[in-house]
């Protein structure tokens, strides 16, 4: 009896906060934020308990259930301490506080246990080596050196200030992440993301892959909003993988397809998660430079994977559904088709140049309007409380995730341990910008097969940025190389997670499915490359050379869909997929030069494929 009732206090209280945390930061968006501190910490303090609480149920130990709240009752008040007197320690002058180092080495502790829990140790074993280093910096070989740190000075950066635990990374989630996922949440709880499917289907689905692209289409909707991969694949994959199957996927194809196409989203505007904000509050610039930074690499991929499965239709001999198994689209349109208004709304607003936050407001304001002009949609209490608890619910990782990436990022401040990473990758480099980029996606792919794309992302921009920028490469083009390289670690094996999540909707081999996702998003690990060193691919720069920057990365994307299916247009012979192949690799090299020598190289395939059907052709004839 006991332990029934520890369970549900934890499931009452864990709903009351992740409301109260929705209507709060809703309201904040529409009518002006707290101060920094109180902003970050009001997030931390109503999402921390959750993380706690999320962990117990009936059948855990009654002193377990204690433990985590005493835990999530922890967390909550040592925010909710910093909200009261950080106005008092910005004028104090002295000692730390012994209360402040009390609290603040709690705070951190049950920050590093949030993330275990949430993370996994990946993350939280790397907040830990920071502080360790920063309290044995004398101890370390020279090149990592520093004088070290006491454990007040440490507990106070981390705790105390905007450097550390309630930096930029939990600034941006308490302003426009959350906000942003609370509408996603709403529509997604009206039937918006069902609407999204469905269009997709009417649109798509008569062609022939046509679930496959449905998958394609409504994986990018969801998934610009959503900022999950894996929740991606969950969302929508339900409803595209058993008809990829049943039209003529193999299950890991259909599977690897809904990875791919979902794990795209993290990058397409004009969301793309939560890295579109973070990457707009380091650069210093418009959110509106972002996304049309992000409009070019994100379509390459789609237009890439479209290819790809359509390519592998044609040699399953697949065909499209069936007029009476597809949704009307008249009846979608008038059942939901308002549910799209928002949407519009919202990249309206953005073009326009409004605030991200003011435009995640009302464009949710927009929706439960919306949702009640329409029978279908028309939401009651219970579904508006269970969207803003939805809301909440999906930045618990994130949060976790954002407040351990402060710790990390804090050491590099207080150490300046960033600076010396970026000497070493420059040297490791020997000034080479191609020889830095790779560095730099192999440590992005290794730590985003086990972290959450947006800390692998915080974490290596004090590091990488500067490298690559001194190197020669663009600021805006430095930031997106990241953060491509660090979504892609859910289609990257051996740790594939939107890959493994979509192999138990599809009951595949994860690896197989695993090893599929690579090989169909294949172009992702190329685009980047592209534009490190031609900013020109992600729209920056004069007209001439974006257009034809552009126009280049589109037939080098179609020549190694041609090289890899050896179908585009037209069959490929076994020797004209190897030199499509090769035009592939000139046409990805930024110079005109190499440009003129893939298309001529193209030409070249063309002709040989053509000689090589007609010669077969002939000499079967005789």
């Amino acid at each position: 009896m006991i332990k029934e009732r520890l369970s549900a206090f934890q499931k009452y209280a864990s709903l009351v906060l992740l409301i109260t945390a929705s209507g709060i930061f809703l309201y904040t968006a529409g009518f002006g934020t707290f101060s920094a501190m109180t902003q970050r910490a009001l997030l931390l303090g109503l999402i921390g308990p959750v993380v706690f609480f999320q962990t117990s149920n009936a059948s855990t130990p009654a002193w377990k259930q204690i433990l985590n709240i005493l835990l999530g009752i922890l967390i909550l008040v040592a925010n909710l301490y910093i909200i009261l007197v950080w106005r008092d320690r910005v004028l104090k002058i002295g000692d730390v506080p012994v209360m402040d180092i009390i609290i603040g080495s709690a705070l951190i502790f049950l920050v590093l246990e949030a993330t275990r829990r949430k993370t996994g140790w990946v993350l939280t074993s790397l907040a830990m080596l920071c502080i360790i280093y920063v309290l044995l910096g004398p101890y370390f070989p020279s090149m990592l050196a520093h004088r070290g740190e006491h454990w007040d000075r440490l507990v106070n950066f981390f705790f105390m200030s905007t450097e550390g635990i309630y930096g930029i990374p939990l600034d941006v989630a308490a302003t426009f992440i959350i906000v942003f996922v609370v509408f996603g949440s709403f529509l997604e709880k009206f039937g918006g993301g069902q609407w999204f499917v469905d269009v997709s289907f009417s649109l798509a689905g008569r062609f022939r892959g046509g679930p496959a692209k449905t998958s394609i289409i409504g994986s990018a909707l969801m998934g610009m909003i959503s900022g999950s991969p894996a929740a991606n694949v969950a969302t929508v994959g339900c409803f595209t993988i058993p008809l990829m199957k049943q039209t003529g996927y193999k299950s890991h194809e259909a599977g690897a397809i809904e990875a791919v196409a979902s794990t795209g989203g993290m990058f397409t505007p004009p969301i793309m998660g939560a890295g579109a904000f973070i990457m707009a509050q380091y650069l210093g610039v418009a959110y509106f430079k972002i996304i049309i930074a992000a409009l070019i690499p994100s379509f390459l991929y789609y237009l890439t994977l479209m290819f790809v499965v359509d390519a592998r239709a044609i040699k399953g001999g697949m065909t499209g559904l069936p007029a009476e198994k597809l949704p009307v689209f008249s009846k979608i349109m008038k059942e939901r088709g308002l549910l799209g208004i928002p949407v519009v709304f919202m990249i309206s607003a953005m073009v326009l140049g409004w605030s991200p936050m003011k435009t995640a407001f009302y464009s949710t304001v927009l929706t439960i309007v919306f949702g009640f002009l329409s029978k279908a949609t028309k939401p009651s209490v219970p579904l508006v409380l269970k969207a803003l608890e939805g809301g909440s619910r999906q930045v618990v990782s994130i949060v976790t995730a954002c407040a351990a990436a402060g710790i990390i990022v804090g050491t590099f401040l207080i150490t300046g341990l960033g600076a010396k990473l970026s000497y070493t990758l420059i040297d490791l480099a020997h000034g080479n910008l191609y020889l830095a980029a790779i560095f730099t996606m192999l440590v992005a792919l290794i730590l985003g097969c086990a972290m959450p794309p947006t800390a692998v992302y915080v974490i290596l921009v004090p590091i990488i940025v500067p490298a690559l920028t001194s190197l020669g490469a663009a600021p805006i083009s430095a930031h997106m190389f990241i953060f491509m390289y660090a979504s892609i670690g859910a289609i990257t094996p051996p740790v594939a997670i939107a890959a493994y999540a979509a192999a138990a909707i599809a009951e595949s081999s994860p690896n197989k499915t695993g090893l599929t996702a690579f090989r169909f998003g294949l172009a992702a690990y190329l685009i980047p490359f592209m534009f490190i060193t031609s900013p020109a691919v992600i729209l920056q720069g004069n007209a001439v050379d974006i257009i034809w920057a552009v126009s280049t990365a589109v037939l080098g994307m179609l020549c190694i869909v041609a090289a890899m299916e050896g179908r585009l247009f037209m069959k490929w012979t076994i020797p004209a997929r190897i030199l499509i192949g090769v035009s592939a690799v000139f046409l990805l090299v930024p110079e005109r030069l190499s440009d003129y020598i893939g298309i001529a190289v193209i030409a070249a395939a063309f002709i040989l494929a053509k000689l090589t059907v007609s010669f077969k052709k002939a000499e079967a004839e005789n």
